[in-house]
C-alpha cells in the first residue's frame, strides 16, 4: 500500500506550532508547543519568519554556496505563509525556482488558499525541479493550475488532489502517465466509460483512491467493470464511503496483485447515507480467493453470520477493519482473523482503530468512549494493561492534538487520559512509569491548556481537562505552571462577565448556573495547582491579577448566596464561596504581598459581609450547616494569614464588628458539625486575637467593655484551656515561623498559651510531619526558654514540657514527612 500521508505529513500532524495568547488578564503568554522541534525545524521556522524568501534570500544562498535539498526545501515551504508562497511562485528569481540553489522532489500545497493570486507561468518557474510527488489536497487550486503542472511535470509519480472540489475536468490527471499513486477522494470525478478508458494511459498505477465519490444519480453506482484496465496492476484500491455496485463483487478476483482493499462504509457524521454492504458468504467466498490481499477494511458492513467472517482466516491478513455498526460479540477468537484488527472489542483493537481512522471524527469519538469504558472496567477488575498504555497514551494525545475545535473529542480524550493515568500514583511516583511518560505528560499539559482556552465555556470539557491537569501537575510540578494558572484566570474572567450580566435575573437563570459551576470548578483547579507548586511561586501568581479576579468572583457569588442562603440556588453559590475562600487562604499563606493585595481590594469588607449572612442562617438541614461551617473555617484561615502580617494587623481593628466576630468564634459550637471543623474555627479565631494582642495593649484600638484588651486575653485563655490536645485537624504548615514569632516577643501569656497549644497539638497528632519541623525552626530552644522563665503559668509550662519530650523522641527521624 502506498501512503501519501507518509510522503506529505499534514500541517496538523507534523508542525510544532508555537502560538502566543495574550489577553488583558496577564502579561504571561500561553505557549502551545506540542513537542520540542528539531534544530532543522527551528532553522526553517526562523528563515521563514525573518528572511525575505525572494531574490535576496537566493543571493544569500549563492554567496555562501548553500544548496537546499528536498527535506530542507519541503520544511521551509511548510512554514511559509500563503502570502510568502505566492511571492515564491510569482518570481522566476526566487530560491525555489533557481537551479543549483534548490532541489525539490516533493511539493505540498495542501490546504493552501492561493489560487488566482499566482501567475499562469508560475509552474514553469518550478520546471527545473523534477517533482516525484505533488499534493494539492484541500487546496483551492483549480483546473488551470493542474493543467500547468501536467505540462511542466510529466514524470510525476504521486498525485493527491483529494477534496479539490474546484476541479471539474480530469483529462490533465491522465497526462501524468508515470503515476503510481493517484488519490481522487471526494472530488467531482465521475467513473464512466469515457474516464475509464483513460486509465489505460496509466500503465504504472499501483494505488487508486476513489473514496467518497459523489453519487451523481440515485441509481448510479460505481461499476467495478470500468476498472478493467488497471485490474492487473493495482496493489491498492480505496472505495470507502463510495456507493459501488455490490452485484459486481466477483470482479475483485480479477485484481491479481491487490494487497489493500477498503470497502468500509462508516459515515463521518450523523444524517449521512448508511446503506452499507451486506457481508455474507458470497462476498466472503470471493474475497477469500484473493491470496495477495494483506489489508481489508469492511467496517460498517452488515455481518450477520460468523461463518462468513471466519472465511477470511484463509487470507492471513496483516490488517482487518471491522468497526461495524452491528454487535460483533458473536465472533469468537477475533484475533485469529488478522495480525492487527480494528474494532471496539478490545483495547488492542481500539489502538489499531485510532491509528487507522485518524480523520474520521465519528469513528474516533466512539472509539474513545469505548476506550474509556474498557480500560476503566479492566482496571476495576484488577487486570493490567501496562503493556499497551504507552501506545494508547500516544494515540489519544495525537487525537487531542489534531482536533482542537472538536468539543466532544476534547471531552472524551481528556477522560481517556484520566483513566489511562489512573494506575500512576502521582504523589508517590519517583520515576517514569514507562519510558517516554515524561514526554507524554508535557505534551498532554500543553494540549489540555490549549483545550481550556478553546472551550472556556464548556463545563464537561473543562472538568475533564482540569482534572487531568491536576494529575499531570502532581508529576511535573513546575512545567508550564504559570501558563496553566493563566488559562484558569482567563476562564474566570469570562465567567465573571456572565455573572455580572445575569445579576438581577431569576435565580434559576441557566447561564448564571452554568457560569457558577464553571467558576467553582476553575477556582478549585487553581487551588490544586497552587498546592502542588513551590511556595515561592505564590507571590508571582498574586501579581497575575489572580487575587483580584477571585475576589470579584466571590463578590458576585456572595450577592447570589445572600438572596436565598437556604434555597438550593443559594447553596450552589455557597459552593463557589467555599472554593474561593479556600484558594485565597492557600495563596496568602506566609505571603505578605498577597495579604496586602487581599486587603487593598476589599477583602476585609467581603469577610464581614459574608460572616454576617452566615451567622444569621438558621436551618435544620445538616448539609447546609456543614457548608456554612466549612465556609467560616476557610474565611478564618485566611484572616489568620492576614493577622500574621504585622503592618496589616491594625486594619483588623478598624471595625469593632470584626473583632467581635473573632471573639464570638473562639468558642464556636454547632451540634451537627464535626469536631475537626469546630476546633479549626476556634483555633483560627483565637489565633487571630493572639496575634493582635501580641502587639501589646498600646496598639489595642477597640475600646473598653466587652471587647477590652484584658477581656479578650481572658477569653483566649478560657478557650484554649477547654480544647482537647489530641484534636485532629486538617490544617497544614510549611513552617512554624508565624507561631514561633509569638514566643519570641514580649507579650501576655494567654497569647503564648495559644502558640504552645498549637505546637503541642500538631506534634502529638502528626509527629513525623511536625516534630522535625519544630527542630528545624528552632522551636525546641524557644520552648525550653519559655518553660524556665519566671512567672510562666502551669498550663503553658505543661504544654511546653510534653512538646519538648516529643521532640526528643528517638523514633522520629530528621526528615519531614510529606503530605
Amino acid at each position: 500500500m502506498y501512503n501519501m500521508q507518509r510522503r506529505f505529513p499534514s500541517c496538523e500532524h507534523n508542525v510544532k506550532r508555537i502560538r502566543t495568547c495574550k489577553t488583558s488578564v496577564t502579561k504571561y503568554p500561553v505557549i502551545f508547543s506540542v513537542e520540542v522541534p528539531s534544530l532543522l525545524e527551528l532553522c526553517a521556522r526562523k528563515v521563514s519568519q525573518k528572511l525575505p524568501v525572494n531574490r535576496s534570500f537566493k543571493d544569500y544562498l549563492q554567496r555562501n554556496a548553500f544548496t537546499l535539498n528536498n527535506r530542507i526545501a519541503d520544511l521551509l515551504l511548510h512554514y511559509l505563509t500563503d502570502d510568502q508562497i505566492i511571492d515564491v511562485l510569482s518570481s522566476d528569481d526566487s530560491f525555489l525556482c533557481s537551479p543549483g540553489v534548490c532541489h525539490l522532489n516533493e511539493l505540498c500545497l495542501s490546504k493552501r488558499k492561493i489560487d488566482g493570486l499566482i501567475p499562469e507561468n508560475a509552474m514553469e518557474y518550478l520546471s527545473h525541479n523534477k517533482l516525484d510527488a505533488l499534493s494539492l489536497s484541500e487546496s483551492d487550486l483549480t483546473q488551470s493550475t493542474l493543467n500547468h503542472f501536467a505540462a511542466t511535470q510529466p514524470d510525476l509519480l504521486h498525485l493527491d488532489i483529494s477534496y479539490c472540489l474546484c476541479i471539474e475536468v480530469f483529462d490533465s490527471v491522465f497526462a501524468f502517465k508515470n503515476l503510481t499513486y493517484l488519490n481522487l477522494e471526494k472530488t467531482n470525478f465521475k467513473l464512466n466509460p469515457a474516464s475509464a478508458h483513460q486509465f489505460f494511459m496509466l500503465k504504472n498505477l499501483k494505488w487508486l483512491g476513489l473514496s467518497k465519490l459523489k453519487k451523481h444519480t440515485q441509481e448510479s453506482k460505481l461499476s467495478l467493470q470500468l476498472l478493467t484496465s488497471v485490474t492487473s496492476q493495482l496493489c491498492g484500491l480505496d472505495l470507502s464511503e463510495t456507493c459501488w455496485d455490490v452485484t459486481q463483487h466477483h470482479k475483485f478476483v480479477h485484481f491479481k496483485c491487490l494487497e489493500y482493499l477498503d470497502i468500509s462504509h462508516y459515515p463521518e457524521g450523523p444524517g449521512q447515507d448508511r446503506s452499507a454492504v451486506r457481508f455474507d458468504d458470497i462476498i466472503a467466498n470471493t474475497l477469500s480467493t484473493m491470496k495477495t490481499l494483506k489489508s481489508l477494511d469492511i467496517s460498517g458492513c452488515h455481518i450477520h453470520q460468523q461463518e462468513s467472517i471466519y472465511k477470511l482466516r484463509e487470507l492471513k491478513l496483516d490488517f482487518l477493519g471491522i468497526v461495524a455498526q452491528d454487535d460483533l460479540y458473536f465472533i469468537q477468537d477475533i484475533d485469529s482473523l488478522a495480525v492487527k484488527v480494528a474494532s471496539h472489542r478490545k483495547l488492542e483493537h481500539i489502538l489499531v482503530l485510532l491509528n487507522k481512522y485518524k480523520n474520521n471524527v465519528a469513528v474516533l469519538e466512539q472509539a474513545l468512549k469505548n476506550l474509556f469504558t474498557l480500560h476503566r472496567n479492566r482496571v476495576d477488575l484488577g487486570y493490567s494493561s501496562a503493556h499497551i498504555e504507552p501506545q494508547l497514551f500516544e494515540v489519544v494525545l495525537d487525537t487531542l492534538e489534531r482536533f482542537p475545535a472538536g468539543e466532544q473529542i476534547q471531552h472524551v480524550a481528556a477522560a481517556c487520559l484520566y483513566t489511562l493515568n489512573s494506575n500512576n500514583d502521582m504523589v508517590t511516583l519517583a520515576s517514569e512509569p514507562y519510558p517516554g511518560y515524561d514526554r507524554h505528560v508535557r505534551k498532554g499539559i500543553i494540549l489540555l491548556v490549549r483545550s481550556i482556552h478553546t472551550h472556556n465555556s464548556q463545563f464537561d470539557v473543562l472538568k475533564n481537562c482540569m482534572g487531568m491537569l491536576s494529575q499531570f501537575g502532581a508529576y511535573l510540578k513546575e512545567f508550564m505552571f504559570y501558563e496553566i494558572v493563566h488559562s484558569y484566570i482567563y476562564v474566570l474572567e469570562r465567567q465573571k462577565s456572565i455573572l455580572e450580566r445575569s445579576r438581577g435575573l431569576a435565580m434559576e437563570d441557566l447561564s448564571r448556573d452554568k457560569a457558577n459551576k464553571i467558576s467553582t470548578l476553575t477556582v478549585k483547579a487553581i487551588n490544586t495547582s497552587i498546592c502542588q507548586s513551590a511556595c515561592g511561586k505564590k507571590n508571582t501568581v498574586g501579581k497575575m491579577r489572580l487575587i483580584e479576579t477571585i475576589l470579584e468572583i466571590s463578590r458576585l457569588g456572595f450577592s447570589m448566596f445572600r438572596m436565598s442562603p437556604h434555597e438550593p440556588s443559594g447553596i450552589n453559590f455557597c459552593d463557589l464561596l467555599l472554593e474561593t475562600w479556600s484558594t485565597l487562604w492557600n495563596i496568602t499563606d506566609e505571603q505578605a504581598g498577597n495579604c496586602d493585595r487581599f486587603v487593598s481590594h476589599g477583602g476585609l469588607e467581603l469577610y464581614l459581609d459574608t460572616y454576617c449572612v452566615c451567622s444569621q442562617v438558621k436551618t435544620e438541614d445538616s448539609t447546609v450547616t456543614k457548608r456554612i461551617t466549612t465556609l467560616i473555617r476557610n474565611m478564618l484561615g485566611l484572616m489568620g494569614n492576614i493577622a500574621e502580617v504585622s503592618h496589616i494587623r491594625p486594619k483588623l481593628q478598624e471595625s469593632e464588628d470584626m473583632i467581635r466576630s473573632f471573639y464570638m468564634l473562639r468558642s464556636y459550637n454547632r451540634d451537627s458539625d464535626s469536631e475537626c471543623d469546630i476546633i479549626e474555627i476556634r483555633y483560627s479565631a483565637a489565633g487571630i486575637l493572639s496575634h493582635i494582642c501580641s502587639d501589646g495593649p498600646d496598639k489595642w484600638q477597640v475600646g473598653d467593655g466587652q471587647l477590652s484588651y484584658d477581656t479578650v486575653l481572658k477569653g483566649i485563655e478560657e478557650a484554649v484551656d477547654s480544647w482537647n490536645i489530641n484534636s485532629k485537624r486538617s490544617i497544614n504548615y510549611k513552617s512554624f515561623n508565624p507561631i514561633l514569632h509569638i514566643l519570641k516577643v514580649d507579650c501576655p501569656y494567654p497569647c503564648k498559651l495559644w502558640a504552645v497549644w498549637a505546637l503541642a497539638n500538631l506534634c502529638q497528632t502528626k509527629p513525623f510531619r511536625f516534630v522535625p519541623m519544630l527542630r528545624r525552626d528552632g522551636g525546641v530552644e524557644l520552648l525550653n526558654k519559655l518553660k524556665d522563665s519566671p512567672g510562666c503559668p502551669n498550663n503553658v509550662k505543661h504544654l511546653s514540657t510534653i512538646t519538648i519530650m516529643k521532640a526528643y523522641d528517638p523514633n522520629i527521624g530528621p526528615e519531614i514527612e510529606e503530605t
